[in-house]
């Protein structure tokens, strides 16, 4: 059935959105907010998934027994009409032979006693009552004589006469008689001599309620099921409740589809308000000149024709609430087995952050829980290794810092000076430490920084401190040199030069190129010794060392290797093609500087 299909195609867009809406909840995360929002999105989408599963294939089942019973009503009820199709047909024939064979022995006898032919008539009428007007015609169509007189007699129809006078006998279309008001149809046959000539015609009304009555009120099935018969114009002609006769039933769909030819099936409320399970099945009117199809209407409550599948909803519902609570537990032993490993893997981070890195997981296995508990480990060893290696770099200064440092007393504090500040960064560095063995990170960052702070030495920066592997140096602290801003960026070049020379030389053993990242700033900060009398650190300290970083974090944002602040650009603008760059939020800064790309050398610089 449509509707079915319609139901059908209902739940499972229903629940295809709603599990849609579960699973983009899942993928965007909306249940992190929640202590145990891990465990709540598996426990959730498994769950979702299997009662929508279960739901679907509920109504697709419940639907199927419910067309499939649909079906045995309308093949039923097909059997019914055709049934009734051939009792219509022989009944008119018989009539139509009756009336022959009656007809061929009164014609001669109408024209000498009309009287006595007319009391004949009558008996037949009295032996069948469906009969309710016969008339005899001779061979020219005049009539000869009647059942009725006056008032009682229908005029000839003209038609049906001259079509039988040719030799064919006639049936015309029911209709409701003005005269017996009921339905009743006109037939008529041809009348022959022995000799096989037309001598006449005889016609008759026959009664088509009372015949069809007599087959709907046997052709009732159930407590509420009931036939009932309209015409070609969907007025009813017979019915259980004669009160309902001549009704206009087009409204109803399944009768407009029987007068288009076309058998259907619909659930409807009819005009007592009750909801029924309507079929309409169009069976071939008898008529002679275009036919309309006429048609058989059968109803039944749908509480009575559903009555035997309603149990199923009921186990329908409860297999899918079991379907359900079965994901539901399944769904909880899942996630507890995914987070358990995922809180040990926690717990040593915790203990990471907290500055433990001698903690290790045991989370092992070669799926994706396990590869996160090893590549935890082996970052844990990373990070040991890193601060190892800071302790064997120590500290790299220039001749002027070693000098000044030695000439004075150490003392603690600092003064304000204009200096300008670079810090450089590895991309990606701690993916790459995670796939090297410790003596490779050392092979690999001593290469690295020889290069860079050389590049920084030539230019007389201050090396003043490694930052994992990052860099920071500081042009125009100790020495008197001008123009510290055009050092600082000839010697950002030169570092990217140099990381060229280097991916060349990975490229031959077959290893990843490396990208760095530098930023440059032009700020007043505080330069000196920091720290204590027994540790001091000869650093810089200031607002402006927070900016350089948050801006050389911008190249990973931009694509771009070399980024300025307009401090440092107003100076080297002449010396530089520098490109503008997008305005871009620094974190922990309410207003951000203006940021310029350093590209190349100018031809024209000093």
């Amino acid at each position: 059935m449509d509707q079915s299909r319609v139901v059908l195609a209902g739940a499972l867009v229903a629940a295809v959105a709603a599990l849609a809406v579960l699973l983009l909840a899942v993928g965007r995360r909306w249940f992190a907010r929640y202590g145990h929002g891990f465990l709540l999105s598996v426990v959730l989408a498994l769950a979702g998934t299997g009662l929508a599963i279960a739901g679907v294939l509920g109504v697709w089942a419940y639907t199927e027994n419910r067309d499939t019973l649909v079906r045995q009503i309308v093949t039923g009820l097909v059997h019914i009409a055709d049934i009734q199709q051939n009792e219509i047909r022989e009944d008119l024939r018989d009539a139509q032979t009756q009336l022959q064979f009656f007809a061929t022995r009164l014609t001669d006898a109408a024209r000498r006693n009309p009287a006595a032919v007319r009391e004949r008539l009558r008996e037949l009428q009295a032996f069948d009552p469906r009969f309710l007007q016969v008339s005899l015609m001779d061979a020219d169509g005049r009539l000869l004589v009647a059942s009725g007189v006056g008032a009682d007699l229908e005029p000839l129809n003209r038609v049906g006469v001259a079509h039988t006078l040719e030799g064919k006998p006639f049936v015309s279309d029911v209709y409701l008689s003005p005269v017996f008001k009921r339905w009743v149809m006109y037939i008529s046959a041809p009348v022959k001599d022995d000799r096989g000539r037309i001598v006449g015609a005889v016609s008759a009304r026959f009664d088509m309620q009372d015949d069809l009555n007599a087959f709907v009120k046997v052709a009732r099935f159930g407590t509420t099921g009931y036939t009932a018969v309209a015409n070609g114009d969907g007025r009813l002609i017979a019915h259980p409740d004669e009160r309902r006769l001549n009704e206009d039933i087009t409204r109803y769909p399944v009768v407009q589809a029987a007068l288009a030819g076309r058998t259907s099936e619909a659930i409807t409320v009819n005009v007592q308000g009750h909801e029924m399970l309507m079929v309409g099945r169009p069976f071939q009117s008898p008529a002679t000149l275009h036919p309309k199809p006429w048609v058989l209407l059968s109803e039944t409550t749908t509480a009575e024709a559903f009555a035997p599948i309603r149990p199923l909803r009921v186990k329908f519902a409860v297999a899918a609430l079991l379907a359900g609570a079965a994901c539901l537990l399944v769904a909880a032993l899942v996630s507890r087995s995914v987070t358990r490993p995922l809180h040990d893997v926690l717990e040593v981070v915790h203990r990471i952050r907290g500055g433990d890195l001698t903690a290790q997981t045991s989370v092992a296995g070669r799926d994706e829980i396990g590869a996160l508990g090893v590549a935890l480990n082996e970052m844990t060893q990373g990070l040991r290794d890193r601060d190892r290696i800071k302790e064997i770099f120590g500290r790299y200064v220039t001749t002027q810092v070693s000098q000044e440092l030695l000439s004075k007393e150490i003392t603690l504090g600092g003064e304000r000076r204009r200096v300008t500040l670079l810090f450089s960064d590895i991309r990606n560095f701690t993916s790459m430490a995670e796939a090297m063995t410790p003596e490779q990170i050392i092979t690999f960052l001593n290469d690295y920084f020889s290069e860079m702070v050389d590049a920084v030495f030539e230019q007389h920066g201050v090396l003043d401190k490694f930052i994992g592997d990052g860099i920071l140096a500081v042009f125009g602290t100790l020495d008197e040199r001008a123009a510290h801003e055009r050092r600082a960026v000839r010697a950002a070049l030169r570092m990217k030069a140099l990381l060229a020379k280097i991916n060349g030389e990975r490229a031959i053993v077959g290893a990843a190129p490396i990208a760095i990242g530098i930023g440059i700033h032009t700020d007043d900060v505080i330069v000196g010794n920091i720290g204590s009398r027994k540790r001091l650190e000869y650093t810089v300290i200031g607002d402006g060392v927070n900016t350089c970083s948050r801006v050389e974090g911008l190249n990973k944002e931009f694509g771009t290797t070399i980024l300025i602040t307009d401090t440092t650009w107003e100076q080297v603008r002449e010396d530089f093609e520098c490109r503008p760059m997008p305005e871009a939020p620094l974190k922990g800064k309410t207003k951000a500087p203006r940021v310029f790309e350093v590209l190349s050398v100018r031809a024209t610089a000093r």
